[in-house]
């Protein structure tokens, strides 16, 4: 009986522990899920990255979203799991990357028709291209860490 009281009273205590820990872990971010900040340095990260990548001659579109990759990967290392966060900004970042490029072309009418068309769809696609190199960077980078940092 005594064992059955002290369980129960060990299991209210872990119990009112991670009620505590939960309403901790919120503060900062939208109900523990989303961070502003986060969001903020991971904008200026693959805005960097696409920056850096595009600035190669030639094949500035093709090096822009190893830019986009190699930024995240890096955010990744730095050990936080902004998951929701990178891949919400690779989108944007690289979707208005992708509506800028089109945008460049319209001055031809070739390049005005295609962007009438095909414009939403181009930046779909974008957008599709740079959630998932966001997320695939972020996440073997923060595989790396986790590895580097890992007792064997």
């Amino acid at each position: 009986m005594q064992q059955s009281e002290e369980l129960t009273e060990t299991v209210e205590d872990i119990d009112t522990d991670a009620a505590a820990a939960d309403d901790n872990s919120g503060s900062g971010r939208l109900g523990g899920r989303f961070s502003v900040k986060a969001l903020l340095v991971s904008l200026v990260a693959v805005a960097v990255g696409v920056g850096v990548g595009g600035a190669i001659p030639l094949v500035g579109g093709l090096t822009s979203l190893v830019g986009v990759a190699a930024a995240t990967f890096v955010l990744g290392m730095l050990g936080q799991s902004w998951y929701l966060e990178t891949g919400l900004a690779g989108g944007v970042v690289v979707g208005v990357n992708f509506a800028l490029s089109l945008l460049t072309t319209a001055a031809l009418p070739i390049g005005l028709e295609f962007f009438q068309q095909y414009g939403l769809a181009f930046g779909g696609v974008g957008v599709v291209l740079g959630v998932a190199l966001a997320l695939v960077g972020h996440y073997f980078g923060r595989d790396l860490r986790d590895g580097l940092t890992r007792e064997i």
